[in-house]
């Protein structure tokens, strides 16, 4: 498990010029630039999340893009960004395989079971006690898989009026 700081000055760079690029619209030499990266530092949870989520949501490389984001929750499993990204990029797919829109590299399973993997990110991700805009960003997603599903996510979650004193 590495944190963002752990990596060297380099890698922050390679980094950066791969935001730059993806800032630039220049999307396919962005990825390139994350692989070359994450190929370098394969525990740089950050760039894999990136790279992942860029190439699920703009490249609709569903199976790929899915396979780098568990290597970035594996890398970083105390960074509830991480866990925000994988759930939110998990929950597209799922929403990709119930209302298809456009092609997309191919995933096993249904929409179920990415909604159920969405909702167990974003669980993790409460669970790691982000701050509170990410913990509004992620009870959204909940409620949005919620009514996708028809499952809540909230049980036990429900807040109660304080006693009144007598």
């Amino acid at each position: 498990m590495s944190e963002p700081s752990d990596f060297p000055p380099e890698a922050r760079a390679a980094f950066r010029t791969a935001m730059d690029l993806h800032a630039a619209g220049e999307i396919d030499a962005a990825i390139e630039a994350a692989e070359v990266m994450v190929a370098r530092w394969p525990g740089f949870g950050e760039a894999l999340s990136y790279l992942g989520q860029t190439m699920v949501t703009r490249k609709r490389r569903f199976a790929d893009g899915l396979a780098v984001l568990g290597r970035a929750v594996e890398a970083s499993p105390a960074d509830p960004y991480v866990f925000y990204s994988a759930g939110w990029c998990t929950e597209f797919v799922a929403e990709e395989l119930r209302r298809p829109k456009r092609a997309h590299q191919p995933v096993d399973g249904d929409a179920a079971r990415y909604y159920a993997a969405a909702k167990t990110l974003f669980l993790r991700a409460l669970a790691l006690d982000p701050d509170e805009k990410l913990r509004g960003d992620v009870e959204d997603m909940l409620s949005a898989i919620s009514n996708a599903t028809g499952e809540p996510w909230d049980e036990g979650m429900v807040e109660r009026a304080t006693p009144r004193p007598r």
